[in-house]
């Protein structure tokens, strides 16, 4: 199979988790880099060498890195208030592109990049890594198999250490602005589609309650929520996330799907999958991960490079789905701000 070349725009956090998932990707490899600020370029660098590899080049101006011929596809690693210009110019390019999640800070964003990507006749993919995660994917199995017969009730938890979120945005980062929502939309959207996805339905309605916390000694911002969302299909799903529990709290997700049937789908962490059902009783499914196989960034990349880029399918993750996605995420600001319910069309 042939060997794409592969270019970053952004060299944050996402773009090393992306590289971590690329590096172990036969068809793939990093040619090219792009960040505006050259700083980034020599700090990317270090962190790629001890990867055991280098980015043949580096570029200040975008345009010149989607003009480079060894450039075949790109991965879009910006934060989600910056991305829509970013993104743009590349859909503009016409090469295939993942584009992190949430691909723009409002629908809006996402609806002009996704006509921009009809008209290109660009294949755009939104990083909702979590459908390609061992852990949901087997769940999923195990629901389309019918062996809990039709979900009833899922109760999801997903909490993050406070020192983690601090090491990936630092003090004064731009996430931590309480009045645009914090982190909750980028931490939260992975979950809506997960849903969504999950229970091959659309919501109905959702209702959320945050506690933030002002955190001094990181310079960052503490949140606790809890949603309920209810389905088109019946199903009620309970969401608990949280940003401010310590190191040593026990696994950072685990989700509860109850059945019909009385049986019921659990992930207990992102290494384990757990069958209970009166036909055997209890089966379990272990998964050995590396870093970057736990959320499914590898299994991601790896369908976006053999599939899209080399197959020249259509993606299976469209952006509308991550506009959708982030409607119930701003939903939730709306539902703690006001206190009310807020019901989709």
């Amino acid at each position: 199979m042939a060997e794409v070349g592969i270019g970053l725009a952004g060299l944050g956090f996402m773009a090393r988790v992306h590289s971590r998932a690329l590096s172990r990707i036969p068809e793939a490899r990093i040619v090219a880099a792009w960040s505006k600020f050259p700083e980034e370029h020599v700090r990317f660098s270090e962190f790629t060498k001890k990867l055991g590899f280098e980015v043949e080049k580096y570029y200040t101006d975008l345009r010149k890195m989607l003009e480079d011929p060894k450039v075949g596809a790109v991965i879009c690693a910006i934060p989600p208030r910056f991305v829509g210009p970013i993104a743009g110019e590349i859909i503009q390019s016409g090469k295939p592109t993942i584009v992190e999640c949430p691909p723009g800070d409002t629908p809006e964003v996402i609806d002009r990049l996704d006509k921009l990507a009809e008209e290109r006749g660009a294949k755009v993919m939104p990083g909702h890594c979590y459908r390609f995660a061992p852990c949901f994917k087997k769940s999923k199995e195990l629901i389309d198999e019918g062996e809990i017969g039709a979900p009833t009730f899922v109760h999801f938890r997903e909490f993050v250490p406070a020192d983690s979120l601090a090491k990936q945005w630092p003090r004064g980062s731009w996430i931590w602005d309480k009045e645009s929502g914090g982190p909750i939309p980028t931490m939260t959207v992975f979950c809506m589609d997960l849903a969504r996805w999950l229970l091959n339905s659309e919501p109905v309605s959702l209702y959320a309650t945050i506690k933030w916390q002002e955190l001094p000694q990181f310079g960052t911002l503490g949140y606790t929520l809890a949603n309920v969302i209810k389905f088109r299909n019946g199903v009620t799903w309970v969401n608990e996330f949280s940003g401010s529990v310590a190191q040593s709290m026990g696994p950072p997700m685990k989700m509860e799907i109850i059945g019909e049937n009385g049986g019921a789908v659990v992930a207990d962490g992102p290494e384990k999958v757990i069958l209970y059902s009166g036909k055997e009783g209890q089966k379990e499914w272990p998964f050995e991960l590396a870093r970057p196989e736990r959320w499914g960034h590898k299994t991601q990349d790896e369908y976006f490079i053999k599939s899209v880029v080399i197959g020249r399918e259509e993606p299976v993750v469209k952006l509308q789905d991550a506009k959708k996605s982030l409607k119930m995420s701003l939903a939730i600001l709306e539902s703690s701000k006001t206190g009310r319910e807020i019901h989709f069309d």
